[in-house]
């Protein structure tokens, strides 16, 4: 079964309080913006994992708004950009905050670059369950 993929504004409905939309490339999120996240989004998203359309949109959108972050993080650094991988510590002065990144998440590198963002996060959560296949037990015993 193939899914709808979602339209740009309905993208904006289910993340107005997330996003300032609107057309001011200094201060607003642009639809031109949600198309480039739409591209990575299309590239990555699996349909197979999805139970029903709805399940589908909401991993779409989620993972559509991780690329829309990473993209737009991207432009701001423009040529100094540097990628910045997972960090489980981090201090400042007498602060410091450390974070367990749990090792499945780890070992996966692309797992781990959806752990950028609280939107990727939240599309792994989704998405991990349907990545376990069913195991079945048969009882039996070998020939001697």
């Amino acid at each position: 079964m193939a899914y709808t993929n979602p339209t740009v504004s309905a993208f904006q409905l289910f993340f107005s309080r997330d996003f300032p939309f609107g057309s001011d490339p200094n201060q607003n999120v642009l639809e031109s913006d949600i198309v480039k996240a739409f591209a990575f989004t299309d590239i990555q998203i699996n349909q197979a994992l999805w139970s029903s359309q709805n399940a589908y949109q909401v991993g779409y959108y989620l993972l559509a708004a991780h690329y829309l972050v990473t993209n737009l993080r991207a432009s701001s650094q423009g040529l100094n950009g540097q990628y910045s991988f997972l960090e489980n510590s981090k201090g400042v002065g007498p602060a410091s905050q450390g974070l367990s990144i749990p090792q499945k998440i780890l070992d996966n590198p692309e797992w781990a670059m959806l752990c950028k963002t609280n939107y990727g996060a939240q599309y792994i959560q989704l998405v991990l369950p349907n990545l376990v296949g069913a195991v079945y037990t048969v009882c039996g015993q070998t020939r001697a």
